[in-house]
């Protein structure tokens, strides 16, 4: 009976070891498990005598996986309404069932089978443009807003939500308006030849990507020119930089001065033919290095700009193509800072003929990696007392004390 009690200990003792080395404290997790998000409203400060001025909804996803729906709120509360005053709209929801309400509080949905292309990436955002509809006599005002973003990811059927108050004001300034928008980069590009550049489908490791920014102006006054800062997340550089950009020495950050690019005020943009333009679209070639991990979204990115003023009046500085050898051009007053900048990020996706292997998805060190490690050591832990069972028979039959097997 000793031998028979010895083994039990031991094999107790073998599997209380290995059950609890199979029972993870806490699982590791590669990236944030817990779905996360954060959002701002920029441009909300709009020069007296514009009519309309485009804001943009900024939403931040901070999750491991791109959300299968965001649903935002608006809602004036001081004063409680100032629908007299002005209004706040996404100028495509009319054209959506996935919205509701009037000109005073309303919201909308945005999913994977409508406006997909807003559904921010892992680590990426969305810029959502929500128009500013100014009514009435234009004089100063200033009024407060409520907005509630709410995102959904995967299978859930409740949203997360957050919700924030921004003001919306109307101020005597005859200055410029610069806004600048600059999408995350998800597409490979090559130049056409028309010159244009074509998309050839995700950005994979290796690839080249194009850094597109749109810079606007919304205010009163042009500006002579426009000075637009651009900084890649880390790894990312850029490929062929225009001659009007100065790169630093780590290949990430680049100053590029238009002094000729002229932008008036979008109301004396008339005419789409002409050489007089209030918005335009820019772009700067960047390489993903061909050793990167994918699928992984690089962040980071900023582009910032500032317009551009001289001696020249700058309502005639469409008509000017370079600074007299005397003038040096000087920042331009800016009515609303708030929107003079925006972040982007390089989503590099796995490329296609990779498989399960070159990168492949994230890590499994998640929620997931607990049960799998447990289940593995658990058959371990298994097999060890089968084989201490094994032993102890032939132990049992030759000691002449205790023939009952266990």
């Amino acid at each position: 009976m000793a031998i028979g009690r010895r083994w039990l200990s031991r094999a107790a003792v073998a599997a209380l070891l290995l059950a609890g080395i199979a029972v993870p404290s806490a699982p590791a997790s590669a990236v944030d498990p817990d779905p996360a998000f954060t959002f701002e409203l920029t441009g909300t400060t709009v020069p007296v005598g514009i009519r309309k001025k485009t804001a943009h909804l900024k939403v931040t996803n901070l999750a491991d996986q791109t959300p299968t729906e965001v649903l935002f709120r608006v809602r004036p509360i001081e004063p409680p309404d100032w629908s007299d005053k002005a209004s706040l709209d996404w100028e495509e929801r009319g054209a959506s069932g996935d919205c509701d309400g009037d000109s005073g509080s309303w919201y909308c949905s945005i999913t994977k089978d409508w406006r997909s292309e807003l559904l921010p990436a892992p680590g990426g955002t969305a810029d959502i443009p929500v128009a500013i509809n100014v009514r009435g006599t234009p004089e100063p005002f200033e009024g407060r807003v409520v907005i509630e973003v709410g995102l959904t990811w995967g299978d859930r059927t409740t949203e997360v939500t957050e919700r924030k108050e921004f003001t919306l004001a109307f101020v005597d300034d005859t200055a410029a308006d610069l806004s600048v928008v600059a999408p995350d980069v998800k597409q490979s590009v090559r130049t056409g030849a028309s010159g244009q550049l074509e998309s050839t489908g995700t950005l994979n490791p290796g690839e080249t990507g194009a850094v597109r920014y749109r810079i606007v102006n919304q205010g009163r006054k042009a500006v002579s020119g426009v000075t637009a800062t651009v900084r890649l997340p880390e790894g990312v550089t850029f490929t062929r930089p225009p001659q009007e950009c100065a790169i630093d020495d780590d290949g990430r950050s680049a100053v590029c001065t238009y002094d000729s690019l002229a932008l008036v005020p979008a109301d004396q943009d008339t005419d789409p033919n002409d050489s007089i333009h209030s918005a335009v679209e820019l772009h700067n070639l960047v390489t993903v290095p061909a050793d990167i991990k994918a699928p992984v979204t690089l962040t980071g990115g900023m582009v910032q700009v500032e317009g551009l003023t001289s001696d020249v009046d700058a309502r005639s500085g469409p008509q000017r193509t370079v600074l007299p050898a005397n003038a040096v051009a000087v920042p331009a007053a800016d009515v609303d800072a708030s929107d003079n900048q925006d972040g982007f990020a390089v989503v590099v996706a796995v490329t296609a003929d990779d498989g399960d292997g070159g990168g492949g998805g994230l890590p499994v060190t998640g929620p997931q990696a607990g049960p799998l490690a447990g289940a593995g050591l658990a058959i371990v832990a298994a097999g060890i007392v089968l084989l201490l069972a094994r032993r102890r028979r032939s132990v049992a039959f030759v000691s002449g004390d205790d023939t009952t097997a266990s």
